[in-house]
């Protein structure tokens, strides 16, 4: 237990460095069993030991609230300010990192008669950098899912750029608007485990 808050403490710590950026639009996605939440962090951490994952909870106070809307440039919505946050181990107990997913919209986008989804989830490693970023059950651009679009966040900080067009990061052709939110997500969730694991 000792050796886990260590490792929690180290990923906090390597979260502290805040650059400014354009403000990200973005929310808390759930799933609906324990069965799909499992399948996509697997994905997220895939030397993660399967049966040792943990859900950290937290609860924001007033003023990480007024933080986070401050750096992010949207309000919260209720349950975001209660986020649940998944800590991977390896097979042999080894701390690897924190995951959670993130819907990046704050408007809906509606493709053929329907809700055009986009949900995120973020794996970020003890150094607290991303360590890899999914898209999940997106039907738009199909390479907005695929590693040559998502790797260029891979290694990312808080101090990093996430705009798109800037510092090499290039976006999926024909979907730009969908290419930032995406990288709004990962920020969010790099500010989100900041100042709820920055303090621990």
């Amino acid at each position: 237990m000792m050796k886990r808050s260590c490792q929690l403490f180290a990923l906090s710590i390597a979260l502290l460095a805040v650059g400014p950026q354009r403000p990200a639009g973005a929310h808390l996605a759930k799933w609906g069993s324990w069965e799909i939440t499992h399948r996509n962090l697997m994905k997220l951490f895939p030397d993660a030991d399967p049966n040792a994952w943990r859900i950290k909870r937290y609860t924001f106070a007033d003023d990480e609230v007024a933080l986070l809307e401050r750096e992010l440039g949207f309000e919260l919505y209720p349950e975001d300010k209660l986020p649940e946050f998944f800590v991977a181990q390896d097979l042999a107990g080894n701390f690897l990192g924190v995951a959670i997913f993130i819907d990046p919209r704050t408007k809906p986008k509606i493709l053929n008669g329907g809700v055009l989804t986009l949900e995120v989830g973020v794996g970020v490693n003890a150094e607290g950098k991303i360590n890899r970023i999914k898209v999940y059950d997106y039907r738009g651009n199909l390479e907005l899912t695929q590693d040559r679009f998502l790797a260029q966040l891979q290694g990312r900080t808080l101090g990093s750029n996430f705009l798109m067009g800037r510092d090499h990061l290039e976006a999926v052709s024909g979907e730009p608007e969908e290419s930032q939110l995406v990288a709004n997500a990962a920020r969010e969730a790099l500010l989100l485990m900041k100042v709820a694991l920055g303090r621990r």
